[in-house]
């Protein structure tokens, strides 16, 4: 089959998807809803630098996005982000983020960048961590946020345990970890995943945050692994370097695991579990048929 032909039959499917669930809603949001995330992709497409390759970060850093992932710059990854279910109130759609990074496979995943000027990460707690008592703050921390949650009328959502323990490499000043977190009562199959990477530097941090369901975020941890270790701030930026002028404030590490904002929690348990993230992931993939057009015409015009 022609590559052209095989394109539009893989967007037309993905549409007609669209337009049958509204149809047997009898509403037209999901219509409305695919036209604008079909331009947020066209957007993304026009933009999309897949790996390997190297992209600067807020002129502090740089990104060696790995094969496998693909990076897309703002403001066409805030623009998607939006579409598919994050508000401007999140802190994922504020003027830190940098961008995403999305599968080049079918492959269900997406990692938002952010960037946080003006703070000092102090890391001296990570020597006396304890994994245990790490895991019942994060859970308070949850809890505390099922209040207002409950108030509203919306599902409680617990955390239910690591995926990943938290794991803090001194000599790079990187931590990563992932925990499962579902509607209380849920199947963990069914639940959403977040792996959390953060990039320490000496008056600022990078905060790299995976979507994914839970059922496969572990076969992806290698992938937000290898985008936490691609992650290098520049000369005189480094966590060892001289923090000099400006109102910097100070938190510490531990507080990047046990005191995530309630908002945050509630639109990513949200965002997972709507179908629209994975048809969005769905529809991205096109973009990598799209890179890849001229080869594939090649070789279906050869066909």
């Amino acid at each position: 089959m022609n590559a052209r032909r095989i394109l539009a039959a893989m967007l037309a499917a993905a549409l007609l998807f669209v337009g049958i669930t509204a149809l047997q809603a009898q509403e037209t949001d999901g219509q409305k809803q695919a036209v604008a995330l079909q331009a947020a992709v066209d957007a993304m497409q026009k933009v999309l630098q897949p790996g390997p390759v190297e992209v600067k970060l807020a002129g502090r850093a740089s990104l060696q996005v790995p094969t496998g992932a693909g990076f897309v710059r703002q403001p066409e990854a805030g623009a998607w982000a939006k579409v598919v279910g994050y508000d401007k109130d999140v802190s994922l759609l504020n003027p830190d983020l940098m961008g995403i990074a999305i599968p080049m496979s079918e492959e269900n995943w997406v990692v938002f960048i952010n960037y946080h000027a003006g703070t000092r990460v102090v890391d001296d707690s990570a020597k006396d961590w304890d994994p245990d008592a790490l895991l019942n703050a994060l859970k308070a921390s949850n809890e505390a946020g099922n209040v207002p949650r409950q108030q509203r009328g919306e599902p409680q959502i617990e955390v239910r345990g690591w995926l990943e323990a938290p794991k803090y490499d001194s000599a790079a000043h990187k931590l990563i970890w992932a925990t499962s977190t579902i509607e209380k009562g849920g199947d963990a199959d069914e639940g959403t995943a977040n792996v959390h990477a953060y990039a320490l530097g000496k008056d600022s941090y990078f905060e790299l945050t995976m979507v994914s369901p839970a059922n496969e975020v572990v076969s992806h941890l290698t992938m937000a692994e290898a985008l936490l270790s691609g992650l290098q701030f520049g000369g005189g930026q480094q966590y060892g370097d001289a923090v000099s002028g400006g109102d910097i404030k100070e938190r510490s590490l531990t507080s990047l695991i046990a005191t995530l904002p309630s908002s945050f929690m509630d639109k990513a348990t949200a965002f997972a579990a709507a179908y629209w993230l994975w048809l969005a992931i769905g529809l991205v993939i096109l973009i990598i048929v799209l890179v890849g057009l001229p080869r594939l015409l090649r070789r279906g015009d050869a066909m």
